[in-house]
């Protein structure tokens, strides 16, 4: 949600840009370029959550499909057929 103590404007980014910084380290700061929002600074910890977030959900999309697939259409590879490739 974007709030007066989560803005910062292009200047502020220029010129203050330790205080921004510091700012996204406890909350997503919006950017605004003549008034009009153009992005946003995140903390990298709240980025890395973000993705691994992201990962999970794409996963677990997959393994869905997989779950839907009809399994007497897939051509299994045995344990001893692997052991002899590895």
């Amino acid at each position: 949600m974007i709030t007066l103590n989560n803005i910062s404007t292009i200047s502020d980014l220029r010129f203050k840009t330790k205080k921004v910084i510091n700012k996204a380290a406890i909350s997503p700061v919006f950017l605004f370029n003549r008034s009009t929002p153009t992005s946003v600074i995140i903390s990298f910890e709240k980025y890395q959550e973000m993705t691994d977030a992201l990962e999970d959900y794409y996963l677990s999309l997959k393994a869905e499909d997989y779950e839907k697939e009809n399994k007497d259409q897939i051509k299994w590879i045995s344990h001893k057929e692997i052991k002899k490739h590895v």
